[in-house]
């Protein structure tokens, strides 16, 4: 798979593996999704994607009153690519490297343990 072109800059990254799961941080409530990417022209390298999902009061374009503003409000959940806070790889602009998605993997959830570690004070266990 591969698109040749100058204004292509990296090898094509396909959805390897999904997953996620709600943190409590005292009274905050966030539920993060982690995104793998494998590089479809080389097996060991993946991109990360760090989503928080958040919501957000939001001014829809349509419809518009009279004046041209919108007329409704509302609140939707919104995907934010945050990253890892504290963690050792700039996700998603550098790329993983290990032998397999099973250690990428491994590589995100232990960046996740360092940053609640480090938010909590509390040991992760294994």
């Amino acid at each position: 798979m591969k698109v040749v072109h100058s204004a292509v800059r990296t090898p094509i990254y396909e959805l390897a593996r999904s997953c996620e799961l709600d943190l409590q941080l005292g009274d905050e409530s966030l539920t993060y999704r982690i995104e793998l990417f494998r590089d479809t022209e080389n097996a060991n390298r993946f991109r990360c994607h760090v989503w928080d999902l958040e919501m957000f009061r939001l001014k829809p374009t349509f419809p518009r009153d009279e004046n041209g503003k919108p007329t409704h409000t509302c609140d939707d959940i919104v995907m934010v690519d945050r990253g890892m806070p504290r963690s050792r790889i700039a996700y998603p602009r550098e790329d993983i490297v290990a032998p397999d998605l099973d250690a990428a993997l491994e590589i995100v959830l232990n960046d996740l343990k360092a940053f609640l570690e480090h938010v909590t004070a509390e040991r992760a266990l294994s």
